[in-house]
């Protein structure tokens, strides 16, 4: 795949000097590629690069004692894929013709389609290292792309020739990522087929575990609301039917989870255990039947209780007067 992304160190630490020169050690490191290394009184850099069919890698360490700005220049629109790991602040990417700044938080990435033209990379002081994994949007054919809806807008972007720089929603990064990395740059051999296989591979394997780690982040918190909500209206509808005489087990059940997961969900949404959640609805039933006139008797039978004398116990001691009490104080 030819280069369609440049990297202008040579602006910020001069022209790249021998190895023997620099003490930066990369954080992961490329069996086969080509490597740069800059040197400068602020700091230093290590740029390893690798050019496949499929995908293009740069991989960037950076250690420098005051905040810097690196110059890109972006030949071609493609997709990218770019982490950052650092125990530092946030790394600033920005588009200079459209005057948008994307920011990536330590430990962070996030899928961009970067079209061509001038960018910049603002990276704070300290030491990080920047992964930047970029390929053609063609992959994504057939409709293959439908299962990573997180990246939809970037494809459609890609297909349509859009102008305009995108980005995706962040994610985080952590020792698995690193992993999958480390193992990535071990395979990849320039000049070896099997190594055009590796990167595709690698391209699906980044895809598909940032998909999991968004689900993680983002839609598993989205999915446990639902089921917190669907959970409540199954309470508040058993409440309705059957007043008290149901078992909160047996709404787990419906749910295929536990009474202690079920807790854990409406305690997290609404602030009330199941128990107190359904005791809140059966005395907000029991106020409206006694508002539209029913006989003790008869609500005792629509909210389950054996006798009216249990309803009566029930509800003095949820609301502190009887019945007949909070019919007279609503009626007076």
């Amino acid at each position: 795949m030819k280069k369609a992304l440049h990297l202008h160190l040579e602006s910020v630490f001069g022209a790249s000097c021998p190895l023997a020169e620099s003490t930066i050690q990369p954080q992961i490191a490329l069996s086969n590629g080509k490597i740069s290394h800059y040197r400068h009184p602020s700091g230093e850099a290590c740029l390893q690069e690798f050019d496949g069919l499929l995908g293009y890698i740069n991989l960037l360490d950076v250690a420098v004692s005051s905040d810097i700005v690196i110059p890109v220049r972006i030949k071609r629109s493609d997709m990218h894929i770019i982490y950052v790991f650092s125990d530092e602040s946030a790394v600033q990417i920005k588009d200079v013709g459209q005057q948008t700044s994307y920011s990536i938080a330590c430990n962070r990435g996030r899928y961009f389609y970067l079209t061509r033209g001038d960018y910049e990379i603002y990276i704070p002081a300290g030491s990080c290292t920047l992964v930047n994994f970029y390929f053609r949007g063609s992959i994504f054919r057939d409709g293959n792309e439908r299962p990573f809806q997180f990246l939809h807008h970037l494809v459609d972007a890609y297909r349509d020739g859009d102008k305009r720089s995108f980005c995706s929603i962040d994610f985080r990064v952590g020792p698995r990522t690193i992993s999958l990395m480390k193992s990535i740059a071990a395979k990849i051999k320039k000049g070896d087929l099997d190594s055009e296989v590796n990167i595709l591979w690698a391209i699906k394997k980044l895809i598909q575990l940032s998909k999991e780690k968004i689900f993680e982040e983002y839609e598993k918190i989205s999915q446990s609301q639902a089921q917190s909500k669907a959970a409540y209206s199954a309470i508040k509808q058993a409440v309705a039917a059957h007043g008290q005489d149901f078992k909160l087990e047996d709404i787990a059940y419906l749910f295929g989870i536990s009474k202690d997961y079920l807790h854990q969900l409406i305690h997290s949404y609404y602030g009330q255990s199941p128990q107190e959640l359904k005791i809140a609805f059966m005395v907000r039933l029991a106020k409206k039947y006694i508002a539209d006139g029913m006989h003790t008797d008869e609500i005792a039978y629509e909210l389950g209780y054996t006798s009216p004398s249990s309803f009566v116990r029930f509800f003095k001691n949820q609301t502190g007067m009887t019945p007949t009490a909070y019919f007279k104080r609503i009626n007076p």
